[in-house]
């Protein structure tokens, strides 16, 4: 191995152990400070719901802290706050993730109050009834943000009729048709049937820590044999569709969109570098060309979301009704300009220092590093994507960037929040 593909040292010093249930643990200690950070990651995640029971997945994880064997809610709350520990849950369209905070001082406290809410739910429907109420009023509340409404709208076209339509919040609607016992049978079939992916980063023994995570995986309660789902045919259904929700405000939240492929893709990289060219960074074209040269927008920018089944690249931005017509021609033309022109050599190159300095950065806490560990393991990439992926970037040619748009870049998807 060459000292340019020489492996980090966060691939290098993790080790992998195998877990019950066709589980892994992959470890790293020796870290410089005492934090410890545990990501359980699970193959489930919104993708897995059915339509009408959107939110069911994000209600099944967060009623763990709502009460355990020999401890409530409140006592759990105490007894975590008590040793600045801390034990969280979030559901996404892929993966749902398990993740525990502490001190190495407290490591042993922490896991065994972990173990219970994990193995000894209660579920208790007081409970469940008042976290239902928590979640609706974070999604009334996350949609009175135009930019939020304008996104959900658009991915509800764009993956109408696929299983990315729905948000891991659900609505207020299919939260109302969920039942205690529902969510309660889906952690169990699910969460606790699947093969958990461990990320442990910290200075803990690890012959103890191994004994523990697997005694806490052995003892998961009994589901159903764990099956993968089928994503079926790609979701490249809508196209060409444009959708709007009235809202009495000044702004106009807009998002164009484009049908891309999944991050298992050979060209995922070519797909993070042509949306880090075009509005990925402050100085991308759309930043440069419309809101600082043309000022047409408050704020504007792009994304291309890493999603396993298939994805999209969007263009989103803020600006007032007065400007609507002016802007899409202006998009117009960037997008014209991306599918006809090779970037120049320098502005690839640019783009390439940015994604991999990001990508770099997300590294940095303990808590950054077990997750990854977690996440790309659980999706099948191998933690030693956390090298390949820079040397991916590297191998991106203007050519391919521009033969990548061409095909691609047609028929938009547009979907806007205003008046």
């Amino acid at each position: 191995m060459s000292v340019a593909e020489a492996s980090t040292r966060l691939v290098s010093e993790t080790r992998n152990y195998p877990l019950p249930r066709a589980g892994s643990l992959l470890f790293r200690g020796g870290c410089p400070n005492d934090i410890v950070s545990l990501v359980i990651a699970a193959p489930m995640g919104s993708r897995e719901e059915p339509p009408e029971k959107a939110g069911l997945s994000t209600l099944a994880l967060r009623m763990l802290s709502r009460g355990a064997a020999r401890h409530s809610d409140y006592d759990l709350a105490v007894a975590l706050e008590s040793i600045g520990a801390s034990v969280g849950t979030d559901v996404q369209k892929d993966r749902a993730f398990v993740t525990v905070q502490t001190t190495t001082l407290q490591w042993e406290r922490t896991l065994d109050l972990a173990r219970e809410m994990l193995v000894e739910p209660t579920f208790p429907e007081q409970e469940f009834e008042v976290e239902k109420e928590i979640l609706r009023s974070e999604i009334r509340e996350d949609l009175d943000s135009p930019y939020t409404a304008a996104f959900r709208l658009f991915q509800k076209t764009i993956f109408a009729g696929r299983p990315y339509a729905h948000s891991a919040q659900g609505t207020e609607e299919t939260l109302a048709g969920i039942h205690l016992s529902e969510a309660r049978d889906y952690y169990r079939r699910r969460f606790s049937s699947a093969p958990l992916t461990l990320g442990l980063v910290g200075n803990v023994d690890p012959d103890r820590a191994l004994a523990g995570l697997s005694r806490l995986v052995e003892d998961l309660p009994d589901g159903e044999p764990f099956e993968t789902r089928n994503p079926g045919p790609p979701a490249d259904t809508a196209k060409g569709v444009a959708v709007h929700e009235p809202r009495a405000t000044e702004a106009e939240c807009l998002i164009q969109g484009f049908h891309a492929p999944g991050f298992r893709d050979p060209d995922y990289a070519t797909w993070k570098v042509l949306d880090s060219i075009t509005g990925g960074s402050m100085d991308s074209r759309l930043f440069a060309e419309i809101r600082e040269k043309l000022g047409l927008v408050y704020q504007i920018g792009s994304s291309y979301p890493a999603l396993e089944w298939s994805s999209f690249f969007a263009i989103s931005l803020i600006s007032t009704r007065q400007n609507h017509d002016r802007i899409l021609g202006q998009l117009e033309v960037e997008i014209r300009k991306l599918r006809e022109v090779l970037p120049e050599e320098e502005e690839l190159a640019r783009a390439k220092t940015y994604l991999k300095g990001t990508f770099l950065m997300s590294q940095e806490r303990n808590a950054d590093q077990a997750h990854l560990l977690a996440r790309y393991h659980s999706l099948g990439l191998g933690i030693d994507f956390i090298d390949r992926y820079p040397r991916m970037l590297d191998a991106v040619t203007v050519e391919r960037v521009r033969e990548v748009a061409e095909q691609s870049l047609h028929s938009p998807v547009i979907a806007v929040v205003g008046p």
